[in-house]
């Protein structure tokens, strides 16, 4: 394991001290399509102590996009697999979905509400399986930590589990607030969508960009990362 995955496991899992809810990180990040800005996305992330003496990991993320808007809510275990989602999504103000799904064990259960109605759904997952999310872009920084190799998502959305690839990051830059930032670039592969991700993460794997070149969209941060907060 080379020294970039010793860091990003240590932001993604790293133990807060008794009592103490840390903040890894937070942030926004830019969201433009062929160089016209289009949305934005804040997110989150906070390791919360529990009653056992373990930890869970948090994490918020909001999309906006036009009138369109996503709020994405996910709950992980200490060892980052995922305990709790929740989802909802509104158009011009109004909610128009809704989606829940708790995770016992290795089976994914999951309830949305749409206009057309209610439904459920179980799925039974592979082991060490993560939550990501079409157009919601901070958890792949989660995937990119589990590289290089074979991840598998569950996309809730789509009510599926996904094979992703992540090839290894080669050294890069990116800048951010004029600043230029040394980072590392993988590539996430999604063998049954033929999907191609580029993700850069610092040297403690927090996101930096993401870039989805079929669909000329980039999501870059607004501000470099801070010292993680108590």
């Amino acid at each position: 394991m080379n020294r970039l995955f010793c860091l990003a496991a240590f932001v993604l899992t790293a133990v807060p001290l008794a009592g103490q809810t840390t903040i890894p990180d937070d942030g926004s990040l830019s969201i433009s399509r062929a160089g016209d800005r289009i949305g934005r996305e804040d997110f989150s992330i906070r390791h919360v102590p529990t009653t056992s003496g373990a930890f869970e990991t948090m994490t918020r993320g909001v999309v906006v996009t036009g009138t369109h808007r996503v709020t994405m809510d996910l709950s992980a275990d200490s060892t980052g697999l995922p305990l709790r989602f929740q989802s909802k999504t509104a158009d011009d103000g109004r909610a128009t979905n809704s989606f829940r799904a708790e995770v016992i064990g290795r089976r994914f259960s999951a309830r949305a509400i749409r206009n057309a109605g209610e439904s459920a759904r179980e799925l039974m997952l592979p082991p060490g399986t993560l939550i990501v999310e079409d157009g919601v872009f901070h958890p792949l920084q989660f995937v990119v930590a589990r590289g290089p190799g074979v991840v598998s998502a569950v996309v809730p959305s789509r009510g599926r589990v996904v094979s992703l690839t992540v090839e290894a990051g080669e050294a890069d830059r990116v800048s951010i607030a004029l600043q230029s930032i040394e980072a590392r670039r993988f590539i996430v592969r999604e063998s049954a969508a033929g999907s191609v991700r580029e993700v850069w993460v610092d040297a403690n794997g927090r996101l930096l960009k993401v870039a989805i070149p079929a669909q000329q969209i980039v999501a870059v941060r607004d501000d470099a990362p801070r010292a993680p907060a108590r």
